[in-house]
């Protein structure tokens, strides 16, 4: 007879919690991204080493859909978007319909009502987005900005990556859904190879022939960033280890958080891809050759895997749960989402032109004024709409 402590246990589901240093970490890549486009509106991302490293911290964006990533899977281990995990094995039914309708209109809650106000204060009130046509006005408030041409507005360009998010959002369920067939609480090598290989295939993107409109980018199309979210729930997999009892799934566990604590080789690793796509090149925000996207891709992928696993793996961090980064944290989306039209305002209030330098100056302003403002917007669009939505509409 075997001895019962080396007899398998049935897997166990592990349910997703809150993880305070990623809340941290989101507030890093938000000023991160700050840092990227001050460095591009000063000048100062081509150049020395250095501005060509802040013309990298678009990496940041790697982080977001890293994050992204990982928190929507691991969710879906436990009843994604309402839906208990084994309703996976089979036929989907109404309620199995329900479930994932539920999801959607919790990504519709917490993303769409602060972007709308953005859109419209942008495109009514501040001069740099002056100029919309009705086109520019429907592409911006779909989030489709990125498949129709000249439709990335001022005020509105970094938006692109929001509608590669909300595309991925979309797409989930369905890739979900798609890997029904592999137990989402065991057998984690399989979904990370099919996972891992449908990353490799979205490199390979921009090569395809597809006949792109004048004035669309085909380097901010959703599907060529799927690797920069694949990393995040290839993570979501390791950590649903801790949900399974058996010895070699502990073992597993052990060794992968040893390794998340080294957190200075974590960090110089990041560092490390920085450098590199700075040095490689090319310089400054300029069109890419289908390569050069590729490596850039590649370049990312290892930033936002650096900068994410460490602290989903080994998830503590006296710096990312200070209270101060836990409101940042908060606060990511509403500074991601004004600090263009924040930009804009620095160099008037500082009295300076666009790329004239002044980079120190022109970061504080916008700092200081994206916080404020995404603080507010946070208070009274974000969570009101949350909770209004969540009570109305969602629970329902």
């Amino acid at each position: 007879m075997k001895n019962a402590s080396l007899v398998s246990a049935p897997p166990k589901a592990l349910k997703p919690g809150f993880l305070p240093s990623l809340e941290g970490l989101r507030a890093v890549a938000s000023i991160g991204i700050i840092g990227t486009h001050v460095a591009f509106q000063t000048g100062h991302d081509t150049g020395a080493l250095w501005e060509r490293v802040l013309g990298r911290f678009d990496f940041f964006v790697a982080v977001f859909f890293a994050l992204s990533g990982f928190l929507l899977w691991r969710s879906h281990r436990t009843g994604f978007g309402g839906v208990p995990p084994r309703a996976a094995f089979r036929r989907p039914d109404r309620g199995f319909a329900a479930g994932w309708l539920k999801y959607y209109k919790k990504r519709f809650a917490r993303i769409i009502p602060a972007y709308w106000v953005l859109v419209v204060i942008v495109l009514v009130a501040l001069p740099v987005g002056s100029g919309a046509d009705w086109k520019t006005w429907l592409t911006n408030l779909t989030l489709t900005q990125v498949y129709f041409p000249n439709s990335l507005h001022g005020g509105l360009t970094h938006l692109w990556s929001l509608s590669v998010e909300v595309a991925f959002y979309v797409a989930l369920p369905v890739l979900a859904i798609g890997l029904r067939g592999i137990d989402p609480h065991a057998r984690q090598g399989r979904r990370i190879l099919v996972i891992s290989l449908l990353a490799a295939a979205s490199w390979a993107w921009p090569y395809l022939p597809i006949p792109y409109p004048d004035g669309v980018n085909p380097h901010i199309q959703p599907v060529a960033y799927f690797s920069w979210f694949a990393v995040g729930m290839v993570l979501a997999e390791l950590e649903s280890l801790q949900g399974v009892q058996t010895a070699s799934a502990r073992a597993k566990v052990e060794r992968i958080q040893r390794w998340a604590r080294r957190r200075p080789l974590w960090i110089a690793l990041a560092i490390a891809a920085l450098v590199l796509a700075s040095v490689l090149g090319p310089e400054g925000l300029v069109d890419l050759s289908n390569w050069e996207f590729t490596r850039r891709l590649l370049c990312g992928l290892v930033f936002g895997a650096a900068m994410i696993g460490p602290w989903a793996m080994a998830p503590e961090s006296k710096f990312f749960e200070h209270p101060v980064m836990q409101a940042l944290g908060r606060w990511s989306y509403g500074i991601f989402l004004w600090h263009i039209a924040m930009l804009s305002v620095a160099f008037p209030l500082l009295g300076v032109n666009l790329f004239s330098g002044h980079l120190f100056a022109v970061s504080v302003v916008t700092v200081a004024l994206s916080i404020p403002v995404a603080a507010a917007s946070y208070a009274l669009v974000e969570e009101p709409a949350r909770r209004y939505f969540g009570r109305v509409w969602v629970n329902r």
